[in-house]
């Protein structure tokens, strides 16, 4: 998976400096296509979050001896 830097290197070297696909391609070791789908768009993948999902330690409390009521969280 590409990371945000390697979009934003890809689009930058064809933009500002005019470098070509096949160079750029060498250049970062990612496919022809790939950075050709790189330029064709911007990247979607990437949202905003609605809301915190629960942590991964939810319950890690009970088996460490820290019991306490359930109450409703506010956030």
């Amino acid at each position: 998976m590409l990371t945000v830097d390697q979009y934003s290197y890809i689009r930058t070297a064809h933009r500002v400096y005019g470098k070509a696909i096949k160079q750029i391609a060498r250049e970062t070791g990612h496919s022809k296509n790939t950075v050709k789908k790189i330029l064709r768009g911007e990247y979607s993948g990437y949202k905003a979050r609605i809301g915190q999902p629960y942590p991964a330690w939810h319950g890690l409390h009970l088996k460490n001896g820290f019991e306490r009521k359930a109450t409703k969280a506010t956030f």
